[in-house]
């Protein structure tokens, strides 16, 4: 019995520390978990330097070109929305907004997406790995929330963040986007402001780095990974930049002198064959006030300021102990056009409006600027972003995993969808979506029966709207099932409409109806 009892108690001994190992063992499995660091950079197209979106001009971006050189670079890649609030909503929340209705809000401080009934209980992005035991810290623009635009945080659910830095600018409104009484006034002449005194502006301004709010975000960032996490992280840093206006330190203007820009190519009658989206008369404005050219110098000066950000906080991770064990995702939440198709900015289903910059680079993926051509959507980051940590897939998620592709890059995908509402104010309503396969570009606006059909193999400017020529008619047909696998109560007309016109008002008539 004597020596039962001693071997109960050396059972019980041996339990009650395989006990005391099991309740710690959370930490320290979780901590094993890799980091993931989600930058997002608004309203950046594809002109970085690893995409060579601009062929006639080099763009200076050698922090994201070697962020590229050790990355996954998805040159096919594009956004759910071409506009900043539904795109953020739908990659946050997996849930693309042709379910979930986001695509009808799209300016001011919105969306309220949780009124939406498609979201009122999605998992977000960073509530999943709040689930798991992970830290989950932003900065910057990551939703676009109802946050004043210069403060650091753009997050709509502040209790999924943690938010701390014991910093004197974080009350200050240093320049981000903020109207001309909210700039230093003591530094910029508001008056004679670059571009003007409005929203829309664009040229340098007289301040240092250190007065831009990006530069803070990334202070932000960076204090954090200078900090000792027990537990894994999820640290989404957001730049404003190069989102307008244009207004960036004038040593990035000195890289981008006016004599040397090249404009984009630019068909003058290219919108006879598609949708006139109403944004021709900012081109037409631009042209006449002989602005284009500073335009292009601003956007990329801004861009290069961009990269200039994301550079610092790749050092700050290169040199914490975090480097060797971090997700790097890097994104732009959609493209931008700069003079093609008749617009300046972003709002169309073209590929300028598309087509964004999309980098995954992975511990222990030997990845070294491989090239993925598949067409992929920025609702897959959540998904994929799941898998690489090892958790089981939420089921609510729109997107793919990359996975796949990761291993191997020349493994197939299936074509991705852009949605987005058209008009408002005075001019009526229209949806439309966009479904990008490897090759082609199909465009539908249901309430004007019109489909818009491009061959990026044969006319990667997409001057040429082929939906109609009877030779494509099996394209065509792909892409629309593709379309209703997402959106199943879209119906085509019979036949469609021929003879493209414009009329003495730049509205383009297409048969019996004008798309306005």
């Amino acid at each position: 019995m004597k020596s039962l009892h001693s071997t109960n108690f050396l059972i019980l001994i041996v339990g009650a520390a395989l006990f005391l190992q099991a309740c710690s063992s959370p930490v320290k499995k979780s901590a094993e978990k890799p980091h993931i660091l989600f930058i997002a950079m608004d309203d950046l197209n594809d002109w970085a330097g690893f995409l060579e979106g601009h062929a006639g001009m080099k763009i200076h971006t050698p922090n994201l070109d070697r962020l590229a050189a050790r990355s996954m670079i998805f040159t096919n890649a594009h956004t759910p929305a071409p506009a900043c609030a539904p795109t953020r909503a739908a990659i946050m929340t997996g849930v693309h907004h042709a379910r979930s209705g986001t695509q009808h809000v799209h300016w001011g401080d919105g969306p309220k997406w949780r009124e939406f009934q498609a979201l009122k209980s999605s998992i977000t992005l960073e509530q999943f790995f709040k689930n798991q035991g992970y830290k989950t810290l932003g900065a910057g623009k990551i939703y676009h929330s109802q946050a004043p635009p210069w403060t650091p945080t753009s997050q709509v659910e502040p209790e999924n963040w943690d938010f701390y830095y014991p910093s004197a600018y974080i009350s200050h409104p240093y320049q981000i986007r903020a109207p001309k009484e909210v700039i230093y006034p003591e530094d910029v002449d508001n008056e004679n402001r670059p571009g003007g005194d409005g929203w829309w502006t664009w040229g340098p301004v007289p301040v240092p780095d250190e007065k831009m709010a990006d530069y803070h975000v990334v202070d932000w960032a960076s204090y954090q990974l200078r900090q000792e996490h027990q537990n894994p992280f999820f640290l989404a840093v957001g730049t404003w930049k190069p989102h307008d206006p244009w207004e960036v330190p004038q040593k990035y203007f000195d890289m981008y002198p006016l004599e040397s820009i090249v404009l984009p190519e630019r068909k003058a009658d290219d919108l006879e064959d598609a949708f006139d989206h109403g944004r021709r008369w900012i081109m037409k404005w631009v042209l006449d006030n002989q602005q284009w050219e500073k335009i292009i110098q601003s956007y990329a000066a801004s861009i290069t300021f961009s990269d200039a950000m994301v550079g610092r906080l790749l050092d700050e991770l290169e040199n914490s102990p975090y480097a060797d064990n971090t997700i790097i995702v890097l994104w732009s939440d959609h493209g931008m056009h700069m003079g093609e198709k008749d617009n300046i900015e972003k709002f169309t289903l073209w590929e300028r409006s598309t087509r964004v910059p999309l980098l995954i680079s992975v511990p222990g993926m030997n990845l070294g600027g491989a090239r993925c051509d598949q067409p992929v959507s920025l609702m897959d980051m959540y998904p994929t972003l799941v898998e690489l940590a090892g958790y089981e897939q939420p089921g609510h998620l729109d997107g793919r995993s990359l996975v796949p592709q990761l291993k191997d890059p020349t493994t197939k995908t299936e074509p991705v969808i852009t949605s987005y509402k058209f008009g408002g104010s005075n001019r009526p309503e229209v949806n439309g979506h966009t479904v990008r396969s490897l090759n082609y570009r199909y465009i539908y606006y249901p309430e004007i029966n019109l489909e818009e059909l491009y061959d990026h193999a044969e006319d990667p400017n997409e001057w040429h709207n082929i939906a109609y020529q009877k030779e494509h008619s099996e394209v065509v047909e792909s892409h629309r099932k593709v379309l209703l696998e997402m959106v199943p109560e879209l119906t085509w007309k019979e036949g469609g409409p021929t003879g493209y016109t414009v009329d003495a008002h730049g509205l383009v008539r297409k048969g019996d109806f004008e798309v306005f």
